[in-house]
């Protein structure tokens, strides 16, 4: 007994010694890490510590806590922007993290990987991370803190990328987790967030109202804290949108006489003196202006701040072009035009083109375009992005579905097999149960027709969903082809009068701003049926071509020809077919305007048959039909014929013009 007391005794402490080593060993690492994350040392000697602690940890097993502190190392190496060093410790951090089955190192791994991207500018690939650990840490603990701090900085990026409803929707659900926790530097930023997103949206009182909370909540915060101020300088934006400079001007002189806002913040208070200069121009108090202006430029240019610099010198040229100083003028606005391509700030660059064509109005034709084609590009790109971000969220819930249903799934044939077996030994052993079963086949029967009335429905309801898709479709295609190249062309033609004040100057804006109420009237129509009736009323059908032509070809000055089969009578021609070959030579023409270039065009109908055969031909400047892709306007046209059972054909030679041929039955062919 003695013996064996002793044996427990040297068996307890050989284990007590191994993990106080262990102990020791991770206190060091930690020493070696807080060591690295010490802004006071030298940056060497903080790269050395947290190399060291990356070695000792190598030499651990892969449990938890090795990846733990991976994790930790990792995070400082992104800290210290080691890109190389920070992606190999968190592939080995994931990797045992994922071995070991801990759910909530791989979450902050994910966190980690999230805050990489943002860094570098990936916003997408940051969302998609942020929400892959948000999914973990809400399995663990749904309304935990790491919850509402993923969500906040997912809710950032969807601003940031101009999912506003996004954002807003997000943010509300971080709002949600902080509040009983009353973390109120959370929820200064969340109420911050809202009032940013609803300026946007130009919902300014709402934008108002939640600026003035976040306001409330900075106030809660550390006195030291300059948030009180950015708070200050966003309500002054607001107010600014408002055009009421007044109340915007005290804001920002509010915020600027916060203590040592100069050396707390110095990006802050270069913001607030550039805005609070831009509101006294609006105001045309020139008492301290352009000084205001240069004063904030010379601390973005210390401190490198492109976008600011950009905005400063927008400013400047406003001021400048204000005191009839158009040389000035035009050298700032050249200058941001330059550093915002450079940094690609689009939004910006979209204000410089505008500026430009006020600046040098013989040339704002070139600078309205370039205008136009960006803000076109710009539309296309966030239309993308917040699909990609809709995907992403889409794609998690799916699978999230799918393990669900998996798991019912396996739930449902473990138990039926077991229902099955032990039914089958009670047949086996007791044969007075008959009456048993026969009450089993019943309820069996009653769940096969459950189901069949379940897939009926489902059916049903796809029907209604393909419907709206359809009817989403149309609408879509009424709007592009109809809506879209009357106001191009009504506004390229405003455009190149806005210069002329003479008599025939006037007469021509007079009948633009007619074609303006008349496409007020077409939207009207469209919203009342899409217009359908206008083609199906007593106007003459060939008169609405030749309108339609006549209007067109003041645009760029081209010359047309209608050859018209007398054998198509349009008022036997179903109105839905008529709309719709309108709304293909309606494009085809905003088309010839936009790109083509060309002198002549000729509109050919044919009758064959039972078939209409209508032919747009221009001599304009042509495509490469196998390098140019096909943009929305080729599709929509595309799709309406084929919605008519037709065929469509475009031949077009680089320098030899474009040719448009549609092919469609006379009949009421509409599905």
């Amino acid at each position: 007994m003695n013996l064996l007391n002793k044996c427990s005794v040297i068996i307890i402490i050989f284990f007590t010694q191994v993990c106080i080593s262990q102990d020791t060993d991770y206190s060091e690492i930690q020493l070696l890490i807080d060591k690295s994350r010490n802004r006071n040392i030298d940056i060497k000697e903080r790269k050395e510590a947290i190399q060291n602690a990356y070695e000792l940890v190598l030499n651990k097993s892969n449990d938890s806590s090795k990846s733990k502190y991976l994790h930790s190392i990792s995070k400082t190496y992104l800290s210290l922007r080691d890109s190389i060093n920070f992606k190999k410790t968190y592939k080995l951090g994931l990797s045992i993290a994922e071995k070991v089955n801990d759910s909530s190192s791989i979450a902050n791994h994910y966190w980690n990987l999230g805050i990489y991207y943002i860094r570098n500018d990936q916003k997408d690939s940051a969302f998609f991370f942020y929400n892959s650990s948000k999914k973990i840490f809400e399995k663990i603990t749904p309304n935990d803190i790491n919850v509402g701090l993923l969500l906040n900085n997912m809710a950032r990026i969807q601003k940031d990328m101009k999912n506003y409803t996004g954002s807003e929707v997000t943010t509300a659900k971080a709002i949600e987790i902080f509040k009983p926790l009353k973390d109120y530097n959370q929820l200064y930023n969340c109420y911050n967030n809202l009032g940013i997103i609803y300026n946007n949206l130009e919902g300014f009182d709402r934008a108002i109202e939640y600026h003035n909370l976040a306001l409330d909540y900075s106030k809660k915060i550390n006195k030291k804290s300059t948030k009180e101020a950015i708070t200050l300088n966003n309500l002054g934006i607001v107010y600014r949108n408002l055009n009421n400079h007044e109340i915007a001007i005290n804001k920002y002189q509010e915020a600027l006489s916060h203590d040592s806002l100069f050396f707390k913040n110095p990006k802050l208070y270069a913001t607030l003196t550039d805005n609070l200069a831009y509101s006294k121009f609006k105001l045309n108090d020139t008492t301290e202006l352009p000084n205001l202006f240069y004063r904030a430029l010379k601390i973005r240019d210390s401190l490198e701040i492109p976008v600011g610099i950009v905005i400063n010198k927008i400013h400047l040229s406003e001021y400048y072009l204000s005191q009839k100083d158009t040389v000035k003028s035009f050298d700032f606005s050249s200058e941001a035009m330059d550093l915002a391509k450079k940094i690609k700030s689009y939004d910006h660059l979209l204000d410089v083109y505008k500026l430009l064509a006020k600046i040098k109005p013989k040339e704002d034709t070139y600078y309205l375009n370039s205008y136009i084609h960006l803000n076109d590009s710009l539309i296309k790109q966030d239309r993308l992005i917040r699909n990609k971000f809709t995907l992403i969220e889409f794609e998690t819930e799916e699978v999230k579905t799918k393990n669900k249903r998996l798991s019912n799934q396996i739930t449902w044939v473990v138990g039926i097999s077991t229902a099955l077996i032990f039914f089958g030994f009670l047949i086996y052993i007791i044969n007075q149960q008959r009456t048993r079963n026969k009450e089993l086949e019943m309820e069996r029967q009653q769940q096969r027709a459950n189901e069949e009335i379940y897939n009926l429905m489902i059916g049903q309801q796809d029907q209604i969903e393909e419907g709206r898709k359809r009817e989403k479709e149309r609408i879509s295609l009424e709007l592009h082809d109809g809506i879209l190249g009357r106001l191009f062309g009504t506004r390229l033609s405003l455009g190149s009068l806005n210069a002329k004040d003479d008599t025939s100057s006037k007469k021509s804006r007079e009948q633009y701003i007619n074609e303006l109420q008349s496409i007020e009237e077409e939207v009207r129509n469209i919203s009342h049926e899409l217009g359908a009736d206008n083609f199906n009323s007593t106007t003459s059908y060939n008169t609405m071509i030749a309108n339609l032509l006549e209007e067109q070809s003041k645009i760029t000055n081209f010359k047309y020809q209608i050859e018209d089969d007398n054998r198509i009578v349009w008022t036997d021609i179903p109105g839905h077919i008529k709309i719709n070959i309108y709304r293909i030579i309606q494009e085809s023409i905003h088309n010839i305007n936009k790109y083509a270039q060309a002198e002549n065009v000729i509109l050919d109908f044919k009758k064959n048959d039972e078939h209409i055969i209508l032919t747009v031909k221009d001599d304009g400047v042509g495509f490469d039909q196998e390098k140019k892709s096909n943009g929305i306007g080729l599709k929509n046209m595309k799709s309406r014929v084929d919605l008519l059972y037709g065929q469509f054909i475009i031949n077009s030679i680089p320098g030899k013009g474009t040719s448009i041929s549609v092919d469609v039955p006379m009949t009421k062919n509409l599905t």
